[in-house]
């Protein structure tokens, strides 16, 4: 990202972190590596190809984005993030790997988002996103009815929506948001104890997640499906 966008988008979203100290091969693969990983929205959907479309919203470190790719090679995966430092580890990690089917967009989410196609993408993940726990800082939160409705928007039917996060205020706040999206249906809501072994085998432990961990907190793991069908039927799978 030149600094030129990256000034425009600090005006436009000042609480944004994306610079941080970077070790030297996370640098090197910034300066050297990325170029062949890098992507914009509108390459996320191409009428000619037609392996399945995940996207990762704030993948971090990458570990858990990492997972996916190498776990599902025959998937075109786009990871959005903007933390210099992280998009550094991944592209290096990626690289190593070979793991070419895997492209980066440096850009909010909500940018991205809003111009991709209706019913184009089979799942999204969001593990772990920040909580903004102040009340005056709630309109920051990623999860907010708007995003909701454009995230179901884009999800073919049938797609899946993956949310996790360790904080009870926020996963009450995105249980209340994903409510009242009528064609998200709730197909898992499960609660981890923090000193319960393990995940459901779909990521492995997160930075964020342990730290929350070690803080005690539960962990809470959610799944919806955009099934349009739902509107009227019992949205909660687990009454």
């Amino acid at each position: 990202m030149s600094d030129s966008s990256y000034a425009l988008l600090q005006a436009q979203h000042p609480y944004i972190r994306r610079r941080g100290r970077t070790t030297k091969s996370q640098a090197h693969a910034l300066d050297a590596l990325i170029a062949p990983f890098r992507a914009l929205p509108e390459d996320i959907v191409q009428a000619d190809d037609s392996r399945a479309v995940g996207i990762e919203i704030g993948f971090g470190m990458g570990h858990a984005f990492f997972d996916w790719a190498s776990s599902s090679q025959d998937w075109r995966l786009f990871g959005i993030e903007l933390y210099q430092p992280g998009i550094g580890a991944l592209v290096h990690r990626l690289h190593e790997a070979q793991l070419t089917q895997v492209k980066i967009l440096e850009l909010p989410a909500q940018s991205v988002f809003a111009a991709i196609a209706d019913e184009s993408i089979d799942e999204i993940r969001i593990f772990f996103p920040d909580p903004w726990p102040k009340k005056r800082h709630f309109k920051r939160r990623l999860i907010q009815p708007e995003f909701v409705s454009v995230l179901a928007r884009t999800l073919k039917k049938g797609g899946i929506l993956r949310i996790a996060t360790d904080w009870l205020a926020y996963a009450d706040w995105i249980r209340q948001c994903l409510a009242a999206e009528s064609r998200l249906l709730c197909h898992m809501d499960n609660i981890r104890a923090a000193s319960a072994p393990g995940v459901d085998g779909v990521r492995e432990l997160t930075n964020f997640e342990k730290r929350g961990e070690r803080l005690g907190h539960d962990i809470h793991d959610m799944v919806y499906v955009r099934d349009d069908a739902a509107d009227g039927h019992d949205r909660d799978s687990s009454d």
